[in-house]
């Protein structure tokens, strides 16, 4: 199970997320060199986003913060808005040989021709049966578009409504409306460049 699935809404057709996840007990166990080198092939391509669960992301501690404070247990995520770069990261993890768990998660085309790129088989393929229960209680759907960027909820619904506000009324640019809700997302898989577009559509 991986809290990347649920992405909805428009302008997913590039996205793809990674996240590099160690086994506790397993291969954790002086892993940090691995998990280090995973690190600096995400950020030397120029991700969108990109964050440690334990540490922090791109926009709250940045990166030396969180190579210095790397553990074996641990989760890298980052997300590309690029399907080509995307495929030239996923080379170089897999020349890496790291020997880690990957996740590569996005629409299951886009997902698939990113292994096929790099002569990856897949071994397993999990998709999200969409929202169930009373739909009527979640936000409207440009909102839920962004909510849902997050996997972990830390990214309300009312703070996407004040930002779209601040963006009508120029009171901030889509660009750093977005940032703002990234910051949010401790793990950083939030699409920074996805949700200015969709700010934009609400405001």
């Amino acid at each position: 199970m991986t809290h990347s699935l649920h992405r909805t809404g428009s302008h997913l057709d590039q996205e793809i997320i990674f996240i590099l996840t160690p086994s506790r007990g397993i291969n954790s166990n002086g892993a940090e060199r691995k998990v280090k080198k995973f690190l600096d092939i995400i950020v030397s391509n120029d991700p969108v986003h990109y964050g440690d669960d334990r540490v922090g992301n791109r926009y709250t501690v940045g990166y030396d913060k969180i190579k210095d404070n790397l553990e074996g247990i641990t989760n890298i995520h980052a997300v590309f808005n690029d399907l080509e770069k995307a495929k030239k990261v996923l080379r170089e993890i897999a020349e890496a040989g790291l020997g880690l768990s990957v996740v590569v998660s996005g629409l299951f085309d886009a997902a698939v021709d990113c292994c096929k790129a790099t002569g990856i088989q897949y071994h397993s393929i999990e998709h999200s049966l969409g929202i169930w229960g009373d739909k009527k209680l979640l936000p409207d759907g440009k909102t839920l578009e962004i909510v849902t960027m997050c996997g972990h909820g830390l990214v309300s619904a009312s703070l996407i409504k004040a930002m779209a506000e601040d963006v009508r009324n120029h009171k901030k640019s889509p660009e750093d409306a977005a940032e703002e809700l990234a910051r949010q997302c401790l793990c950083g898989i939030f699409n920074t460049e996805r949700a200015a577009l969709i700010l934009k559509e609400l405001a």
